[in-house]
């Protein structure tokens, strides 16, 4: 937890990573209808077989979920390792019923750690900057089920605060 809190500060350090703000319901809608917009495209690339691009769109169908929970709260966050670092200190501090394992499936503050066994986050990065253009189709599957079980979650976290 020390760790965790200390990055939490680091990140308010700085307007440009993450800021509190006003409870903003009607921005949390917004990044929910993002991240259902965001699931169409990974389907609409999954079926044009560019599945490396399906993958990343993927990540920001999630990634979008867990920015309508943090606008829910009164955060707004443009650095994605603060974004999870307030999703596990929300969940730790019980202000959010959420599976820790959900957002760590996304993503971990430690990625030396991760890496027997890659987040979301780590697979969008090789598929973005890397050269291939092929991925193992089961990552797909893993982030398409990832996508809706959060946006499930989320939908349900919003409409309890």
């Amino acid at each position: 937890m020390p760790h965790i809190d200390k990055h939490l500060s680091w990140c308010l350090k700085d307007p440009k990573r993450l800021i509190k703000i006003e409870p903003n319901d009607d921005l949390a809608q917004k990044h929910i209808e993002k991240s259902k917009y965001n699931y169409k495209v990974l389907l609409a690339l999954e079926n044009l077989k560019y599945h490396d691009w399906a993958l990343n769109v993927g990540f920001y169908s999630i990634y979008h979920c867990f920015l309508a929970i943090l606008s829910k709260l009164g955060y707004e966050s443009r650095n994605q390792s603060c974004t999870i670092t307030v999703m596990q200190i929300l969940i730790q501090e019980k202000k959010i019923d959420l599976d820790l394992d959900l957002v760590l499936q996304f993503d971990t503050l430690d990625a030396e750690s991760s890496l027997t066994s890659p987040t979301i986050r780590l697979r969008r990065e090789e598929s973005t900057y890397g050269v291939e253009t092929s991925i193992d189709i089961k990552q797909l599957e893993n982030i398409k089920k990832l996508a809706i079980k959060i946006q499930q979650e989320t939908i349900r976290i919003l409409s309890k605060q």
